[in-house]
């Protein structure tokens, strides 16, 4: 789906979030059963998932959609990875709704992947799962979340799923389609029939379809996947469900025009409003000379630099924190930030260049590149390029591949957009270990001059850790300068990748 940008492609939290214990305690209950009441909530949270993260704390920039917030939690280990986009609202049962379904995929992606393993998997190309969700406002506090899942564990190809969700922040409720059209008989036939009839339309899939399976899935039509935008109903149907594996899996519109004889009344009258486009600034526009990085004094070859890097934001808790702990250390930093996070929090990226940092190209939705098309990866390029652009003003000439994957078609591509891949020299771990005295002993006992650093402002712990990372590199005579100037001062140029000293 075209988004905003008019380019945007309509091809496609915290994880694990942090179980919440509430423990009643009552009058007169003997001191043995609190004693394993005890017990067993400590056995509870160290039975938690490797990847539950540290609370929330408070969100300090807003999304652009209110109401709802999204984070990107990313994992990697020697026989997988996953990328998981997570919305999430104020409202408990939302979330919890939304968390129930990220959840299913995960497990069915680890299910997979144990079994891959036992039937003595493939060891030289790992797992991916990503998750990306594509937001529509389609009236005040009314949002669709467009939800795609993909996985590879093991085969020739991947697993494709579709969900969305409609959720009206007014109410603080999930919509459910009869809460968009009317529910009589007259409107359910005709929805049906328009559905069968785009279906049948389409040439690309015309001779995969199950007639039969059509039948059973409109059958029962608040069964189906849907969602509403400005454009018209979405319904959704995943591979096998309605057509053989060749269809794969299988979106269509019925246009806005088309339905709008069946919607409720209320639900018409919002949705057909007109809200302006935005893309969250509020602020006055700013000269263009204004937003270019800023002038760090000439570069001494002789003195040592080192660049730090901040992958998977911006985050609306932790990059300001980051973005604060630098300007008091008067320091330059580098942002590789993802196109999906800078769609929900264009204030922030734009903050980000403000300050005097540079921003770089993580992709849209934090895929394994190596796992897509030559197709995917452009449209992953591309898209989070544009949509920097439009927050910043700043077209990225840096990209870093997520998990720092990559192989010649990555590369061609990217050496045809004219960008320049760059990789690390020195991991600081963060993503593991989410504890700041780890962190900073990770990087300092690794770094050396011409060291590119990797960093996620995305964890609590990294700027917990940032104050003594900077004071530790002051002590021992580094300065910090964008990864541009570090290649510059390298004398280094063209596509890379460059992974420094």
């Amino acid at each position: 789906m075209l988004m905003k940008l008019g380019i945007r492609i309509k091809n496609y939290m915290r994880e694990g979030y942090s179980t919440v214990m509430r423990s009643k305690v009552f009058v007169g209950i003997a001191f043995i059963v609190i004693i394993f009441g005890i017990f067993y909530g400590a056995n509870q949270f160290a039975g938690q998932s490797e990847e539950s993260l540290e609370s929330r704390e408070e969100v300090t920039f807003s999304s652009i959609y209110p109401g709802l917030n999204r984070e990107i939690h990313t994992k990697e280990t020697e026989k997988y990875t996953t990328s998981i986009s997570r919305p999430y609202t104020e409202d408990a049962t939302i979330n919890e709704s939304i968390n129930e379904w990220i959840n299913q995929q995960e497990k069915e992606f680890k299910i997979n992947m144990e079994k891959w393993t036992e039937d003595g998997a493939d060891t030289v190309h790992r797992g991916h799962l990503n998750i990306q969700v594509e937001t529509e406002k389609i009236a005040e506090m009314i949002y669709t979340l467009e939800f795609k899942a993909y996985q590879i564990a093991g085969g020739a190809n991947g697993i494709n799923r579709s969900k969305a969700f409609v959720i009206d922040l007014n109410e603080n409720e999930q919509l459910h389609l009869f809460d968009v059209i009317d529910k009589n008989e007259a409107s359910i036939q005709n929805i049906q029939k328009l559905i069968e009839e785009e279906l049948y339309s389409r040439q690309d899939i015309e001779d995969y379809l199950f007639e039969d399976k059509i039948e059973d899935d409109l059958e029962e039509l608040d069964s189906v996947e849907w969602s509403v935008n400005h454009e018209g109903l979405a319904i959704y149907f995943d591979e096998y469900e309605i057509a053989a594996g060749a269809a794969g899996s299988i979106n269509i519109i019925i246009p806005l025009s088309k339905i709008k004889p069946y919607l409720q009344e209320s639900f018409a009258h919002k949705i057909m409003e007109d809200f302006p486009e935005t893309n969250g600034d509020t602020e006055n526009e700013e000269d263009s000379d204004q937003k270019d990085e800023k002038k760090e004094e000439d570069l001494d070859p002789n003195k040592k630099y080192v660049a730090l890097t901040f992958d998977d934001g911006p985050h609306p808790e932790v990059t300001p924190r980051v973005l604060d702990t630098l300007e008091k250390y008067e320091s330059t930093a580098t942002f590789f930030m993802l196109g999906s996070q800078v769609d929900y929090y264009p204030l922030l990226a734009k903050r980000v260049v403000a300050d005097g940092h540079e921003i770089g190209n993580h992709t849209m939705n934090h895929p394994d590149l190596t796992t897509l098309d030559v197709k995917q990866i452009i449209e992953e390029v591309v898209v989070s390029s544009s949509i920097i652009e439009e927050a910043t003003g700043i077209n990225p000439k840096l990209i870093r591949p997520p998990y720092g994957a990559f192989n010649d078609d990555v590369k061609n591509i990217v050496e045809d957009k004219n960008l320049s891949i760059i990789m690390w020299s020195v991991d600081s771990l963060d993503w593991k270990s989410r504890e700041a005295e780890a962190i900073n002993e990770e990087v300092m006992s690794n770094v050396s001059d011409g060291s590119i650093i990797l960093l996620h402002d995305i964890h609590s712990a990294t700027a917990d850790a940032l104050p003594q990372l900077l004071d530790s590199l002051d002590k021992e005579g580094y300065k910090t300068i964008s990864v541009t100037h570090l290649i510059e001062l390298r004398e280094n140029s063209g596509a890379g990748p460059y992974f420094s000293r």
